[in-house]
């Protein structure tokens, strides 16, 4: 299960997390309230053959991030007969008693609901733990089932007892009255339906997304299908993310290589596209995308993710010019869209050269205009997309800014998303106050550009 609303997230628990689960499992303030105030001296060793061995049908252990660090646990176990049991522990005392685990456990158990097929979701606390109490009655919905005095002992042999809850989907669904909107986030299944589903998606966020002045199908919603079919593409970076149990976005990767002058090859990464419906854009659908592939990347072992993307919007994610790193397109070409991602430090140290992607994406430029539109028959029929010509632009600046964008000599407004603030700052005739202008001509015609505007 992979959650994300704001700031907060919960994520499938990986092997990489082990230590850190250990190092909250072994310290006794922490497990103290679990009844191990001693800790439980687990090994990361033994915590990652476990944690590898999770399911989503058994038993799954998850992190809690806040902005992006761990901050503690949650998980959920089968008990059969479509209920779970679910825990969680903010392990970060800085991020305790500020209404986080309320938060938390919408997300978890509404998705339990959602996207899981549980019917009924049961918990226990210990009866000193009042504040628990409060939020699962009060908060939550939970009802009482019973009490259980002296039904266990601690760590250090003295009697506990516990309270017994349990939230049947009928109950939760009453008590929220509106689910909370939260980003849920899973792997693309291999079924002609969800496939079509995601091409669909596509080509919704795509539509639009052509350079010249000639309206015609966009591709991208073929490049999706190709790709599944490449001998490069990566089904285990393949997900899409859900909203209130809709389809609203999808990533795609596929492997790439750098090839130095010596002929030695790295493997690296790329994506694309990354399709958001356009009524939830702006949402941070990409970014929690990005973000939550990104660290199932590493995982596997990759260095870095390539991309050839919106300028001024993938920096915000972490992206840098590859430029930065000595490494350039094939061509031997450089310019601000094509950017890199390290996984982590030192990723791309001493490793520079020319990065290869897979010949798919240049070859779907040369699908014939009858191939594409006998694929597109598959969807449901779409106004052509009347492209914007750049000339409202040029119409709004002065001649020597105009003189420098005639010069790209290029006919489409659309194709200014290629051009980064940097880019055009450093062109004779373009200043700050040419930024903001073509800031609000993009943002007039519906175009996302610049610094301030480039969202999803």
């Amino acid at each position: 299960m992979n959650l994300v609303k704001n700031n907060l997230t919960i994520r499938n628990a990986m092997p990489s997390d082990a230590e850190q689960l250990c190092t909250w499992w072994n310290d006794g303030k922490i497990m103290a309230h679990a009844g191990f105030p001693n800790g439980l001296n687990e090994q990361p060793d033994e915590t990652r053959e476990d944690l590898a061995t999770d399911t989503d049908e058994t038993f799954r252990n998850h992190i809690i991030e806040f902005d992006g660090k761990p901050i503690g646990e949650m998980s959920y176990r089968n008990i059969g007969n479509k209920a779970a049991e679910i825990g969680i522990k903010i392990c970060d005392t800085s991020h305790q008693e500020k209404g986080l685990g309320t938060a938390l456990l919408s997300m978890f158990i509404d998705a339990l609901f959602t996207y899981y097929g549980y019917e009924k979701i049961v918990l226990d606390t210990n009866v000193k733990n009042k504040r628990a109490q409060h939020v699962y009655e009060n908060k939550l919905g939970f009802k009482m089932v019973q009490v259980r005095e002296n039904a266990w002992r601690d760590q250090l042999g003295e009697l506990q007892s516990s309270i017994d809850y349990e939230l049947t989907k009928k109950d939760w669904l009453a008590h929220t009255q509106k689910p909370p909107e939260y980003i849920h986030i899973r792997q693309e299944r291999p079924s002609p339906d969800e496939q079509y589903a995601v091409e669909e998606l596509t080509r919704e966020a795509f539509w639009d997304g052509n350079w010249d002045m000639k309206p015609s199908i966009c591709n991208t919603h073929l490049l999706v299908h190709k790709l599944r079919q490449c001998p490069s593409y990566m089904p285990e970076l393949n997900f899409i993310a859900e909203i209130d149990g809709k389809l609203v976005g999808h990533i795609i990767y596929t492997k790439g290589k750098i090839v130095n002058d010596g002929g030695n090859a790295h493997e690296m990464l790329t994506f694309g596209p990354l399709s958001i419906l356009p009524a939830y854009q702006n949402k941070g659908i990409g970014k929690a995308l990005m973000h939550y592939t990104f660290t199932v990347a590493k995982e596997l072992g990759y260095r870095a993710v390539f991309v050839f993307g919106h300028p001024d919007y993938y920096p915000r994610v972490g992206f840098r010019r590859a430029a930065e790193f000595g490494v350039s397109t094939s061509s031997g070409a450089n310019f601000d869209p094509f950017m890199v991602y390290p996984l982590y430090d030192g990723a791309l140290d001493s490793i520079h050269g020319r990065f290869y992607i897979d010949p798919v994406y240049d070859e779907i430029d040369d699908v014939t205009e009858a191939d594409l539109s006998a694929f597109d028959k598959k969807f449901s029929p779409k106004e052509l997309h009347n492209p914007i010509s750049i000339s409202v632009l040029l119409e709004r600046l002065a001649p020597p800014a105009r003189k420098a964008l005639e010069g790209l000599k290029e006919s489409s407004l659309k194709i200014m998303t290629t051009k980064s603030e940097r880019e055009l700052l450093a062109m004779e005739g373009i200043d700050q106050s040419v930024i903001e202008t073509i800031c609000m001509v993009m943002k007039e015609n519906a175009l996302k550009w610049g610094m301030a505007n480039a969202n999803r």
